[in-house]
């Protein structure tokens, strides 16, 4: 039954990527051209960044019509109380310029939301005495919008490749999938409406993901993955409370863009130089896409598959075994640990000129 969704999605968002390609062509014949002078822009076209307006117009429009809203969704409310993060988004696609710190405040909201609204309260990280700290509501709330706003801005910078944030979704539901059908048991108790939504909004991303992958027709954009990275955070954590999983299963999940987010700030502050608020192109999508272009990768779509395929198989063994030892912490702080140490391996073996204490 809940299946019927995802090819509602599928459809809906599909097409409303198509009519925002045209709408771009059209803006860009006019001489609206959507190209950005940013370190991190690898495309040399105008490109639509509304991949995420579908997306979210996609879930919302196939909620509509299926009969759910504010009074019997759980998910709905929680899109509706993610708005805030899709609009600050929003206005970056818009081409109006925010300032960093600006874009952290406007963000504020939506992890306040979640906290009063869900009791959305993470009380325990299984570090002993620690946890104490966050029986005081103040400390607990501040923990949420730490990792909720980070989060949310860590899913922006993993979205740097065409592909990559999608199928880093497309992973993390392939791996409970797969741990589910080898063990034959249930990784968590999920209800009827997390299902229905989980599927629904896996149809939306391939909606987008067809045409996002390899080819670059439409972006997320900022408003995407905003809204993608918070609501993606709620729905972990939300799934942790319900279900009684180790908090670290949550961490080893968002394990590729916590790290990514959390190397970047030291590699700035204390490597390369530099303001850690600011973009670059130095993540690890940006060593593998610039090792490709060295191993002769001449075409630019071939070297966004291979970047996206590469920290996709390198992500989804890490993914299945947090699945499988969801409520063992120790293994999970193993996994969390090993996963560290293996994305930096990789990044100074393919970008060995970050050991040096310059960066050049």
């Amino acid at each position: 039954m809940y299946l019927d969704y995802l090819p509602a999605g599928f459809i809906t968002s599909f097409l409303v990527c198509l009519g925002l390609i045209f709408l771009d062509k059209k803006a860009a014949a006019s001489g609206d051209i959507n190209l950005r002078p940013t370190p991190q822009t690898l495309h040399e076209k105008s490109i639509s960044r509304f991949g995420g307006v579908a997306v979210v117009l996609s879930i919302s429009l196939v909620l509509i019509m299926a009969g759910y809203g504010w009074s019997n969704s759980l998910y709905y409310q929680a899109g509706i109380l993610t708005l805030p993060a899709f609009i600050v988004g929003f206005l970056d696609d818009l081409k109006i310029n925010i300032k960093p710190m600006v874009r952290l405040i406007f963000l504020l909201p939506v992890p306040i939301m979640y906290f009063y609204y869900f009791d959305l309260k993470v009380i325990n990280l299984d570090l002993g005495v620690l946890d104490n700290f966050l029986e005081f509501e103040a400390l607990a709330l501040l923990f949420l919008c730490f990792a909720i706003i980070g989060m949310t801005n860590a899913f922006n910078l993993i979205d740097g490749i065409n592909g990559q944030l999608v199928s880093y979704l497309i992973s993390i539901l392939l791996a409970l999938n797969i741990v589910e059908y080898a063990t034959g048991n249930s990784v968590f108790q999920i209800t009827d409406e997390f299902r229905l939504y989980t599927n629904l909004l896996l149809g939306a991303l391939l909606g987008f993901f067809v045409l996002n992958f390899p080819f670059g027709k439409i972006f997320m954009g900022d408003a995407g993955a905003y809204f993608l990275g918070a609501i993606v955070c709620w729905g972990l954590i939300y799934a942790h409370l319900e279900n009684g999983s180790s908090p670290w299963a949550v961490m080893c999940v968002l394990a590729y863009p916590f790290t990514d987010l959390v190397f970047s700030v030291i590699r700035r502050t204390f490597i390369t130089g530099g303001d850690p608020m600011q973009p670059d192109a130095e993540h690890l999508h940006h060593v593998i896409y610039k090792r490709m272009k060295k191993l002769k990768f001449r075409h630019e779509r071939a070297r966004h598959f291979f970047t996206v395929i590469f920290i996709t198989f390198f992500n989804l063994p890490y993914l299945c075994a947090t699945m499988y030892f969801a409520e063992n912490t120790p293994a999970l702080m193993a996994i969390f640990a090993t996963y560290i140490f293996s994305y930096l391996l990789i990044y100074f073996a393919l970008s060995p000129r970050f050991l040096m204490s310059n960066g050049k």
